[in-house]
């Protein structure tokens, strides 16, 4: 499989030329809706940062999954431009760099292995999320697809998928005498 990446917008690049200003120059402080591409005018950086944040906060909690679904951010902006702290934002902190993980999912009802536990388990590989999923019990189809511990008829079925030669008779091997 072959990624290719989505190329910037240019937000923060250093280059001016370069640099994507959505929003109004004469405007100290505005937050760009992303989504309808609304600029909203701000007293000062405070109330943009606590706007941008109860925004972003709710787009997450309406985001259903759908790949329909418009994607919407809160960016603050100075003079148009998208604003960046200078510096770290306490000692000590460093910056988030994307990661990818991994987790387990039922191919029968979607559960997600160990959606029970405290906290949702995610693993750096996804050999290692399987073996998770098998040290909990779950049964792993010929071809890669997990299923959960469900007690009903369809994840029964995929089981027996999962393993069809426990209810198979034993064949003698052709190399075995049998005894008389």
């Amino acid at each position: 499989m072959t990624i290719t990446p989505i190329p910037r917008r240019g937000l923060y690049t250093t280059d001016p030329d370069e640099r994507l200003r959505p929003g109004t120059p004469d405007r100290p402080w505005e937050l760009w809706l992303t989504g309808p591409g609304a600029l909203l005018p701000m007293p000062d950086l405070a109330t943009a940062l606590m706007a941008a944040a109860e925004h972003n906060a709710h787009s997450v909690d309406l985001d259903d999954g759908s790949p329909l679904q418009p994607v919407s951010y809160a960016v603050v902006l100075q003079h148009g431009y998208a604003w960046r702290r200078e510096g770290a934002a306490r000692s000590g902190a460093g910056t988030a760099v994307p990661f990818l993980c991994w987790t387990a999912k039922c191919s029968v009802c979607g559960n997600t292995a160990g959606e029970d536990d405290e906290f949702l388990p995610h693993y750096d590989s996804a050999d290692a999320a399987a073996a998770d999923a098998i040290d909990r019990e779950w049964h792993e189809l010929a071809d890669g697809r997990l299923i959960c511990d469900q007690d009903d008829q369809a994840h029964d079925d995929a089981r027996a998928q999962a393993h069809p030669q426990d209810d198979a008779p034993e064949q003698p091997d052709e190399n075995q005498l049998s005894l008389l």
